[in-house]
């Protein structure tokens, strides 16, 4: 059951990562970002935080499962690496957002990356109550 389990987590991240980075290679070499609007430039971005959160997210999913101690929990496992998955497409998207509007500057990426690594270190040491 546990196998069947990795197997299915692996095969959907596997999937829509590949379909979301198609989707963006698709859209940006057919069109600029004139042609495709503000609107349509926001979904662009929604789609970065995709691609790049289930490509993360995969990652550390299949790094973790390296361990034999963490196949015996794959849902605790997967929640984990989503979370870290998604935080790390979160910095990658809204820092290719700065850039594209050219408000980019190394002190944003410094606040910014820190402040992604106190949410992480809040989740990690926080104490779940049952």
């Amino acid at each position: 059951m546990r196998n069947r389990t990795i197997v299915i987590n692996v095969l959907l991240l596997s999937v829509v990562c590949i379909a979301s980075f198609v989707s963006l290679f698709l859209v940006t070499s057919n069109f600029t970002p004139k042609e495709l609007g503000p609107a349509v430039m926001t979904f662009w971005f929604v789609g970065i935080l995709i691609a790049f959160a289930s490509l993360f997210t995969l990652l550390d999913y299949l790094w973790k499962l390296r361990k034999d101690d963490n196949r015996m929990q794959p849902r605790k496992i997967i929640i984990s690496s989503m979370r870290t998955g998604f935080l790390l497409g979160f910095t990658v998207s809204v820092l290719l957002a700065l850039s594209s509007l050219r408000s980019l500057t190394l002190r944003d990426v410094i606040l910014f990356t820190l402040t992604v690594l106190l949410i992480e270190l809040y989740f990690r040491t926080r104490k779940v109550k049952i």
